[in-house]
């Protein structure tokens, strides 16, 4: 059994990651289903668009990788905080 799911996007054709591709998953999949599991949002996910994911989407945690980068594989600490700033101001 699992404790949760994480939902991602497929990767694109030929990508060399099976994640942090920066492909967008589609919010509206999950709105108004019932998941049996507790589960977190991924996919696509940036400070400017975490919020309408999770309005969108219902979802009751997210994940991020690259949408928080200024360079493939390279973290920036400022889109780190508003990633984390946009994210506690939509209550999850």
């Amino acid at each position: 059994t699992v404790d949760r799911f994480l939902l991602d996007a497929k990767p694109p054709v030929g990508a060399e990651l099976p994640g942090g591709n920066a492909a967008p998953f589609d919010w509206s999949l999950t709105a108004g289903r019932t998941i049996p599991r507790p589960w977190l949002l991924a996919g696509g996910l940036t400070p400017e668009t975490v919020v309408e994911a999770i309005r969108q989407s219902g979802a009751m945690g997210v994940d991020v990788s690259s949408g928080v980068e200024r360079a493939r594989g390279v973290k920036d600490p400022a889109r780190i905080a508003a990633f984390v700033a946009a994210v506690r101001g939509a209550g999850v």
